[in-house]
């Protein structure tokens, strides 16, 4: 079930990292907002909701591609695992990777990663079906 197509799953994986990573380093000043302010809710739950139609878009992509059983859930899996240990070292090294994000910035992007990351595992669940 998880051997099949494993390079164009790792580098999906690496890409969807990537390009939220990218998203965050380029716009995260913009779009953070400290956790302890009043706006920070709606501002979140939007940012989940643009996550949710990414995810959904780029899952949606890879079952084009990869036609093995479970692509969906085989994506959501590896690409989960893969982007938690990258963004270890992201997150460790924060200064670095996000330059413009101040400590509370920061804090509200671990907060959307983390949930994120369960988008990441649920959305798949919802695209595969008896036929995969």
């Amino acid at each position: 079930m998880f051997t099949h197509k494993l390079g164009l799953t790792f580098l999906f994986s690496f890409l969807v990292w990537l390009g939220a990573t990218m998203f965050f380093v380029l716009f995260g000043d913009l779009v953070l907002v400290d956790p302890s302010k009043d706006n920070f809710l709606g501002t979140f739950l939007l940012l989940e909701a643009a996550t949710a139609i990414v995810l959904y878009v780029v899952l949606l992509i890879y079952k084009k591609l990869d036609k093995s059983p479970y692509a969906s859930i085989k994506l959501g899996i590896w690409g989960s695992a893969i982007g938690l240990f990258i963004d270890t070292f992201s997150v460790w090294n924060h200064s670095i990777v996000f330059p413009k994000l101040s400590e509370d910035q920061v804090i509200a992007f671990t907060i959307w990663m983390v949930c994120a990351y369960a988008m990441y595992l649920i959305i798949p669940l919802g695209l595969s079906n008896k036929k995969e």
